[in-house]
């Protein structure tokens, strides 16, 4: 995780005030609707697979940071902390696309992904390549499988970093 500024995301960028419907939906000015915490919904997926890779959160800086450097940057919700995907692992999210849904309330990025010093291209902290590595079986709420095996070591990528999976 990184929360110094980087040299590209020096300027700030003005998102437009939420004035209409009509504007919202169909105009061209960006108009997050960040929720009460000050966040937005960010759906992450492989650009050339359309894999989902990860579900995060962006803050207005999050989301500035990440449309001016063309790298994913997070808001983390359990550390409180503003997260460029990769600083720590070198697993670097390359926004190839980024979309805004109707309402501007959530948005999408499609990205390729950077292999790290000890790992294959990935997404998750826990090794796999998705965050969404396990299945839910209906009826039944089983936990199953959905990645065999581990992308990475997460001990040689991050060491004795702390997790960020709270209970």
């Amino acid at each position: 995780m990184n929360n110094t500024p980087d040299n590209d995301a020096a300027q700030a960028l003005n998102f437009a005030p939420r004035t209409s419907v009509e504007q919202v939906e169909e105009g061209h000015e960006l108009a997050p609707k960040f929720d009460s915490d000050g966040l937005i919904a960010c759906v992450t997926t492989d650009a050339d697979s359309g894999e989902v890779l990860m579900l995060g959160y962006m803050n207005r800086e999050a989301l500035e940071r990440t449309i001016l450097t063309g790298e994913a940057h997070y808001w983390s919700r359990s550390r409180q902390v503003l997260w460029h995907k990769g600083a720590t692992s070198g697993l670097i999210q390359r926004v190839v696309e980024m979309r805004i849904d109707d309402d501007q309330d959530a948005v999408w990025l499609r990205v390729a992904l950077s292999a790290g010093t000890h790992a294959a291209p990935a997404s998750c902290h826990v090794g796999y390549r998705s965050c969404f590595y396990r299945t839910v079986e209906l009826k039944t709420g089983r936990i199953g499988y959905a990645e065999q095996e581990k992308t990475f070591d997460p001990l040689k990528v991050y060491g004795d970093a702390p997790n960020p999976t709270l209970l």
